[in-house]
């Protein structure tokens, strides 16, 4: 019983992670490379590509992890419980990935505003900025979790968060320059990647 659910588990994680990889490769060449065409705002520094390998360089690793794995026979508490809070932490990133496209259902990859756009409050972005973002770091840590692996970790602390951080930076500054005033207000009471706990008052304004 005990490999049964581990294995059950393992596979749950890669199949999570696995999947939000083909999705955003999906997405991109179904509507994001047509969504340039139309957009009024398009920031191309390097900044706005810094994080397009990531879901490449997902797929990979979770299908190298998985391929190369190999359980116990008998797996020991400590490892079913890791493998349990990967699951856990992989199970949450999916719910918001649901929620995020359910609030946002025409949402590509990449940095872009369309003239027809407008800006979302609702659903899981009533409570953070980016909480597309914050599930892809939830799923590279199931990841390292889960397969107890150090690569992933390496990964996920080296080059998976740090450029989420850039890349979103880069997407705020062009959604104050797009929507304004309307944009500063949304990002004073929602936090980046997790909720606000206080809402920040509003800026005094000069006499």
């Amino acid at each position: 019983m005990e490999s049964y659910l581990y294995s059950i588990g393992i596979g749950v994680i890669a199949l999570i992670a696995l999947g939000r990889a083909a999705v955003v490769v999906y997405i991109f060449f179904r509507r994001s490379l047509s969504y340039r065409k139309r957009a009024v705002a398009t920031p191309g520094s390097w900044a706005d590509f810094i994080a397009y390998p990531e879901p490449y360089l997902l797929f990979a690793v979770t299908l190298s992890l998985w391929i190369l794995h190999e359980p116990a026979t008998v797996p020991a508490t400590v490892e079913l419980a890791r493998v349990g809070v990967g699951v856990v932490i992989a199970l949450t990133a999916l719910a918001i990935q649901l929620w995020s496209i359910r609030a946002f259902p025409t949402v590509a990859v990449g940095h872009y505003v369309l003239p027809e756009q407008q800006l979302i409050t609702k659903g899981p972005y009533a409570y953070v900025r980016h909480p597309i973002y914050a599930l892809v770091i939830l799923i590279w840590v199931s990841v390292a979790i889960g397969f107890a692996s150090l690569v992933a970790g390496l990964i996920t602390v080296g080059y998976v968060i740090p450029a989420y951080v850039i890349y979103s930076r880069s997407e705020e500054k062009m959604m104050l320059e797009h929507f304004g005033d309307a944009y500063r207000a949304y990002r004073r009471n929602t936090g980046a990647f997790f909720p606000r706990l206080r809402k920040r008052a509003p800026a005094a304004s000069a006499p």
